[in-house]
């Protein structure tokens, strides 16, 4: 794999263990508990984490699949992507981010399925990424709705910083619905 993909793989599995450690802080029965009105329980901010990565990977399969298909380039660069959205403000947990209503959780499901379904949207999520090994995708750009355009690369990190957005919310219903933990 490119050494790009390669460390933005890498950083999701890092966002992805810490948030399921987040989440490990709450018993499974639990999962599905709000933690206060309006708020959403550790089953919804899963689900709609899967629901983001799942769209994402679709809108990547497509955009490198007509990439591949137009002869794009190939990828010349090996310089690190993690700071790429750092003026985005992703980490700022005092400014509130309402999620698209294609991406908000429309279930609240167990433990067990929701797991799967994480499980299932990081491998089309690696699958679209490997789709794209090698080539120039800092070079196809895509309007995200919250960030304004991106390039596929950003696209990834994205998924990574959203997850670790969300791993510190994940947090905050742990110390409310399991504090002795």
């Amino acid at each position: 794999m490119h050494p790009r993909l390669a460390e933005l793989s890498e950083y999701l599995a890092q966002q992805r263990r810490a948030l399921l450690e987040a989440a490990g802080v709450v018993p499974g029965e639990l999962w599905p508990s709000r933690p206060g009105a309006g708020r959403w329980s550790v089953s919804e901010i899963l689900e709609h984490l899967h629901r983001v990565e799942r769209g994402t990977a679709a809108l990547l399969t497509k955009r490198i699949a007509s990439a591949r298909e137009a002869g794009h380039p190939r990828e010349g660069e090996t310089s690190s992507l993690l700071s790429a959205l750092a003026g985005y403000g992703l980490d700022d947990r005092t400014r509130t981010l309402e999620a698209p209503e294609r991406v908000l959780p429309t279930e609240n499901p167990d433990r067990e399925t929701i797991e799967q379904r994480l499980a299932d949207s990081r491998a089309a999520l690696l699958a679209a990424m490997e789709s794209g090994d090698g080539l120039a995708l800092g070079e196809i750009r895509h309007t995200h709705p919250r960030l304004g355009e991106l390039d596929l690369y950003q696209w990834i990190l994205a998924v990574a910083e959203h997850e670790k957005r969300h791993t510190a919310q994940v947090r905050d219903v742990a110390m409310q619905l399991a504090p002795a933990t």
